[in-house]
């Protein structure tokens, strides 16, 4: 018996808790909870002093909270569909996204308040911005009467004001009755992601590396000529011949044989993400130098793959891309911040162990270290330093034997790039 009381014990606290939690979700409004409470005043009063009126005037507040209780009971059922086109734009650019609402319920027609947001998920921002990127926005979808299998479309554009991360979406509809008494939201539909990469400055020189091609700096060779490099999905126009056939029956699709052509040479952009590298005023979260240092391995970047060279980002932070499309190296700088816990030791060793090219470029946020610089030599032929910072004076000059390039923003980096920071 006691055994059977300590059991129910629990289950009747758990019951308790659970009326509770119920009770509190009901989405009343603070004029619904004083019109249930002047409803219930008047129909005891009209009881207990025989007032028929009054009892009348009660029972007709708690049947208009009832109804709006119905009103608001009934979740609408939504299909949201979004696209953003395109998912991934540089900084100055605009995307626009595509909404496409359907009404999946059988019988109400959907009238309700749509709200769609927009805001950073990792984002870079400033003082002005505390969460970075792009603040949160939101922006009305227009929802009106929608018929049961109907559909509606919308759609509205985002301005990419700063690198970074960012998510659109989920859609947020409100109801509320029409007296005001209950109000209740939900959301619907996934989101969708936009990468905003760096801003593009156009570089007239790539950072030429020493293990060129004997006929030149591009010696162009059929591929699959080459050293092999990876295993990739076939794609019309591939070459049977470099089909990897056990592979391919193995996954159950056609992979090909990748090659790299050697005679080119390999950049590798090591930005120095420590924190340490990019000092920043009180209240500013992101450093604007930083901004223009991803600018510079951007652009740095899109100048190798115009001159078809092969290309390694590696910050300070450990997340590396080398040997995929753009976009992968877009992507990862625009979810880069100045917070890499690496010390810069250990960030010349690993550059120094993987040997991820023959060129280096290194960027930084302070007066570049020589002194490592000088040892990274040893696997890399050529190495070449950028040093951004605020009122920096722009120049291209050999400081400790390295060629060194200087520069506030990115538009003046790009300037001392094409007047002599890649010929020293």
């Amino acid at each position: 018996m006691s055994g059977t009381g300590t059991d129910a014990a629990p289950h009747e606290a758990a019951s308790r808790s659970t009326l509770a939690e119920r009770l509190l979700a009901v989405p009343v409004t603070a004029r619904g909870v004083g019109l249930a409470v002047a409803a219930a005043a008047l129909i005891f009063s009209g009881w207990f002093w025989g007032y028929p009126e009054l009892a009348v005037l009660g029972a007709a507040g708690a049947l208009a909270c009832v109804a709006a209780g119905s009103v608001i009971a009934a979740r609408p059922r939504l299909s949201v569909e979004r696209t953003v086109i395109p998912d991934r734009v540089s900084v100055g650019h605009t995307a626009t996204v595509k909404l496409t609402v359907r009404n999946t319920g059988r019988w109400r027609a959907v009238n309700a308040r749509a709200v769609d947001a927009y805001g950073a998920v990792h984002g870079h921002g400033s003082q002005a911005s505390p969460s970075g990127g792009i603040e949160t926005r939101r922006v009305a979808v227009p929802l009106a009467r929608l018929r049961p299998g109907k559909s509606a479309g919308a759609s509205y554009v985002i301005a990419a004001e700063r690198r970074g991360v960012v998510d659109a979406g989920p859609l947020g509809i409100g109801k509320r009755d029409l007296l005001g008494l209950a109000a209740t939201a939900g959301n619907f539909g996934p989101a969708a992601r936009l990468w905003i990469h760096p801003r593009l400055h156009q570089l007239a020189r790539t950072p030429d590396g020493l293990a060129r091609s004997l006929e030149g700096t591009a010696d162009k060779v059929e591929q699959g000529s080459l050293t092999f490099h990876a295993l990739r999905e076939y794609v019309i126009g591939d070459e049977l011949r470099h089909v990897h056939w056990r592979t391919s029956a193995r996954i159950g699709k056609l992979m090909v044989k990748e090659h790299l052509d050697t005679s080119l040479p390999t950049v590798a952009i090591a930005i120095d993400d420590r924190a340490a590298s990019w000092p920043a005023p009180p209240g500013v979260l992101v450093p604007d130098p930083f901004e223009a240092a991803c600018e510079a391995a951007y652009s740095v970047l899109t100048a190798c793959f115009r001159a078809e060279y092969h290309a390694a980002l590696v910050p300070a932070s450990g997340a590396t891309v080398s040997g995929a499309g753009r976009d992968s190296y877009g992507d990862l700088l625009a979810e880069l911040a100045p917070n890499a816990k690496d010390s810069l030791d250990g960030y010349v060793a690993r550059l120094t162990a993987a040997r991820y090219g023959d060129t280096l470029v290194w960027i930084t946020g302070t007066e570049p270290p020589t002194d490592r610089l000088a040892q990274l030599k040893r696997a890399y032929p050529t190495v070449i330093a950028v040093h951004l910072a605020t009122g920096l004076p722009t120049s291209a000059s050999l400081a400790g034997g390295l060629p060194t390039v200087r520069a506030a923003d990115g538009e003046q980096f790009a300037a001392a790039w094409n007047n002599g920071g890649t010929r020293l």
